[in-house]
């Protein structure tokens, strides 16, 4: 699975929203790059799919893709 494909769907969304929302609450550099304005944009765009999808795509590097991919997967 290409990292940069990963895609949120409505059925893989909770358990996407819950694993990033889990990782914001728990690192406070997380993601690495200007957290705060992660977290702030977070909470606009963690509303539907398609926004978390765009959320992913602007804040995560390919490592925190996987896992996020790899949440998804064990959540099925």
């Amino acid at each position: 699975m290409a990292t940069r494909n990963t895609r949120i769907t409505e059925s893989s969304y909770e358990a996407a929203r819950e694993y990033l929302q889990r990782q914001l609450e728990t690192h406070s550099w997380w993601p690495t790059e200007q957290p705060g304005v992660a977290r702030q944009e977070f909470k606009l765009m963690q509303g539907d799919a398609r926004a978390l999808n765009v959320w992913c795509k602007k804040w995560l590097d390919s490592g925190q893709m996987r896992r996020l991919a790899k949440a998804m997967q064990n959540h099925d």
